[in-house]
C-alpha cells in the first residue's frame, strides 16, 4: 500500500526510528544529570572535608586563633568548667585557658561521620602534657562555608 509514494513499511520505520531517538536522548540526558550530580557531590565533599583537617591541626597545636576563625558566631562548648552556648570570642578565651593549663601534644581522630541532622562530626583524642582528653566537635554548613558549631573537650 502506498500513499504519496511512501510505503507503509517506510512509515513504520520512521515511527520506530523516532521512538528510538527519543529514548536514546532521554538516556543521554539522564546519564548527564547523574554525572553532574556525582561530580558536584565529590566537589562539595572535598570542600567540606577541608575544614576537618584544619580543625584537627589547630587542636593538636593549641592554635586558638585558628579555631576561633573556624567557629560559627555562637558556639556550643564544653571545656574545663566552661559550658554552654557563647560567642566565638568568649569560647576562644575558654580554649586559651584550657590549652595554657594543658599544653597539647597531638590530636588523633578516632571516628568521623555525618549526623542525622547533616552535621559533620569528629571524635578523637587530644594528647596533652597533662593527660589525654576526649574531643568531639560538630561542623555546620553555613553561607560562609563549613564552621564549628559545637566542641566538647572532656577528660
Amino acid at each position: 500500500m502506498t500513499f504519496l509514494g511512501l510505503t507503509s513499511e517506510y512509515c513504520t520505520f520512521r515511527k520506530n526510528m523516532a521512538q528510538f531517538l527519543h529514548q536514546t536522548c532521554q538516556t543521554i540526558v539522564m546519564r548527564f544529570a547523574l554525572t553532574i550530580t556525582f561530580v558536584l557531590s565529590i566537589f562539595f565533599g572535598i570542600a567540606q572535608s577541608g575544614v576537618g583537617p584544619k580543625v584537627n591541626a589547630a587542636l593538636g597545636k593549641g592554635d586558638v586563633k585558628a579555631l576561633q576563625g573556624m567557629m560559627t558566631a555562637n558556639v556550643d562548648i564544653t571545656v574545663g568548667n566552661k559550658e554552654g552556648i557563647m560567642p566565638a570570642d568568649q569560647a576562644a578565651k575558654a580554649f586559651t585557658e584550657f590549652f595554657n593549663t594543658n599544653p597539647p601534644v597531638e590530636f588523633i581522630v578516632k571516628h568521623k561521620g555525618t549526623s542525622k541532622l547533616d552535621a559533620l562530626y569528629r571524635i578523637g583524642t587530644l594528647r596533652t602534657k597533662k593527660g589525654d582528653f576526649r574531643v568531639t566537635y560538630f561542623l555546620k554548613k553555613t553561607p560562609n562555608g563549613v564552621k564549628i558549631k559545637q566542641m566538647r573537650i572532656e577528660s
